[in-house]
């Protein structure tokens, strides 16, 4: 339980947050300096097990400065006791104080730091204390952790060691010093060599720290943009360790990081690295695109390539083929093959990642890649054609993309109409004239949708993906006395009923929203994303401490229902479910709409 920390942005296990120390808030990611903090100018009471004074911990009315415990290694006698006391401890932060001893074993650093993110409070602070260089702190920070300190960068000035953003190098070793510091644009190397020992130290721990503070307020910048994956996947490039603990942090703490990654952001991702098809947010839509996504019943199903630009609808390519097919479309159901995503169904192009993602163009797949893809492509097709939805495969395929269509349709033993010839690009116009003609002799009669028809299959399929299957058919089925419209340009489109609007799409975040007549509508399929609150009307956002209950499965910036016994409302997620339950301070939910609920 925390009284002097709280947080208040996230991104994935990386966190915003303000800790109040001596009456100042300070933020966080947030580095202590190893002076002050002897010095005690921090004013963080930081007590061991062993301390006379730990049962202070347990007492609420001694908490008057910020108050830290120490995490203990498994081996440790009084390990079990702190194991059994965090529940009780009225403290802010938790010192990882075997920190140091995690640096030669990949796995051992990333189970020890995970192990403790999940023993403590979600509303407390992690302390990796005497480890953090330019190098790994925003590995360090995406991990979980919130406060670091600059001991290793002072030991390495004693050592001799220039630090760099990318490692450090032995101070004889430079030939320039590859930095413009205050230290570093104000003397030569061959000076600095010749500054007496105790000056020498000085000088190059100040260099080390301003580097280390320099990218302490990178990460923070790149955590307020929702782009912290990325600076890390470039991070540790420079190191095999970090490269180690970030694929094994992909390929083994996938829970971990399923929980507290967003559902959606108002940004790109960009997949450059190989790294990033094991991302949470590709496996979570590969995942719902089974799980939560219904196709239409229609004769043919066509599959296509993805286009640079997003949503795929709107770019120059996919104008050409919704041209040459327009007259049949009512007969078509249409997926974009892709890497990282691996299918998208049309319908779901404006959700998030698939209108905001980007990918390096060079026409070679890694191995890994293509099994991805072809893995995604192969369990859509077992689900889906293997029960009659669709009676004829049309791909609309060159390259790569007709390799792996190939090789998965002869493996499933599925029969694909092929439009494209050898090395024929999908725009010529002999290409787009074949897929034209293949579709007609396909289809036989025309049939067009209507623009009602795609923008409900649109805002039906959405909120499916969204709140589970049945929520899309509820939301948009006409009832009896009823007057369905849906306004709006592509893609922000509008839907209402009888002139209230029940749902809209935001484009900006690639996410269905609900209006309180809306989330009415379809109440009984959001029991899954449901906060209950307790007996009171909330007047602006509702905090952890008057949340009751939430459901795990809601992630930050899920749409979600709040109820009480005064009140009914819709909002955005700003925590996890799991998280609003646990937490004593932040906000749970960004509220959008609320209502009195009338007293029987």
């Amino acid at each position: 339980m925390t009284k002097f920390y709280e947080v208040r942005r996230r991104d994935g296990a990386a966190r915003i947050g303000f800790l109040s120390l001596l009456g100042e808030k300070k933020q966080t990611p947030l580095l202590f300096h190893v002076e002050s903090l002897s010095a005690g100018e921090e004013a963080i009471k930081v007590i061991h097990a062993e301390d006379s004074n730990f049962n202070e911990l347990f007492q609420e009315e001694l908490w008057d400065v910020p108050r830290g415990a120490v995490l203990l290694p498994e081996v440790h006698p009084l390990f079990n006791k702190v194991q059994e006391a965090i529940p009780s401890l009225h403290v802010d932060c938790y010192v990882l104080s075997f920190a140091s001893a995690m640096l030669n074993i990949p796995r051992e650093f990333v189970r020890r730091i995970i192990y403790a993110r999940n023993a403590i409070p979600p509303d407390t602070a992690l302390w990796v204390p005497a480890i953090a260089t330019a190098e790994n702190a925003a590995l360090l920070f995406y991990i979980g952790a919130d406060l670091i300190d600059d001991l290793n960068a002072v030991i390495n000035g004693y050592q001799s060691i220039y630090q760099v953003e990318e490692g450090a190098v032995s101070l004889r070793e430079l030939e320039e010093l590859p930095c413009t510091c205050s230290v570093c644009s104000s003397l030569t190397v061959e000076e600095l060599r010749e500054q007496n020992s105790k000056e020498r130290v000085l000088l190059l721990a100040k260099h080390n720290t301003l580097l280390l503070e320099k990218e302490v307020k990178k990460v923070k910048a790149h955590i307020r943009a929702g782009s912290l994956r990325e600076y890390v996947e470039l991070k540790v490039r420079s190191s095999p360790f970090l490269t180690a603990v970030l694929r094994i942090l992909d390929l083994e703490n996938e829970e971990y990081f399923e929980k507290r990654t967003p559902v959606a952001r108002n940004h790109g991702m960009m997949a450059n690295t190989m790294e990033s098809l094991k991302r949470i947010e590709v496996k979570r839509f590969a995942s719902r695109v089974l799980e939560r996504y219904e196709p239409p019943m229609r004769k043919i199903l066509l599959l296509l390539p993805c286009s640079a630009r997003k949503p795929y609808s709107l770019s120059p390519s996919h104008l050409k083929f919704r041209e040459a097919i327009e007259r049949y479309r009512g007969r078509i159901h249409e997926i974009i093959l892709t890497s990282p995503l691996g299918v998208v169904p049309r319908e779901l192009e404006v959700m998030y990642p698939a209108a905001f993602y980007d990918i390096p163009v060079t026409g070679y797949w890694d191995a890994e890649e293509r099994e991805w893809v072809s893995s995604c492509l192969r369990a859509y097709l077992e689900r889906n054609v293997r029960n009659y939805k669709h009676k004829q495969i049309v791909a609309h395929l060159s390259g790569t993309y007709k390799e792996l269509c190939s090789r998965t349709a002869e493996d499933l033993g599925i029969d694909v109409v092929y439009t494209c010839e050898e090395g024929e690009d999908v725009t010529s116009k002999e290409a787009l004239k074949r897929l034209k003609e293949r579709i007609a002799e396909l289809c036989g009669d025309t049939t067009r949708l209507s623009g009602f028809e795609k923008k409900a299959s649109m805002l039906k399929a959405m909120a499916d993906y969204q709140f589970g299957i049945g929520a899309g058919s509820e939301l948009v089925s006409r009832k009896e006395g009823e007057k369905i419209k849906i306004s709006g340009k592509f893609p922000a489109y509008k839907l209402s009923v009888n002139g209230d609007v029940l749902a809209r799409i935001v484009p900006e975040y690639g996410l269905l929203t609900l209006t309180l007549k809306g989330a009415r509508r379809i109440e009984r399929f959001l029991t899954a994303y449901t906060v209950q609150i307790g007996d009171f009307l909330p007047k602006g956002s509702v905090l952890a401490p008057g949340v009751v209950n939430a459901d795990e499965q809601i992630r930050v910036n899920d749409e979600v229902i709040f109820t009480g016994k005064m009140a009914f409302g819709v909002g955005r997620a700003k925590m996890s479910g799991w998280e609003m339950v646990e937490s004593r301070k932040g906000v749970a939910v960004d509220v959008r709409e609320v209502e009195e609920v009338e007293q029987s």
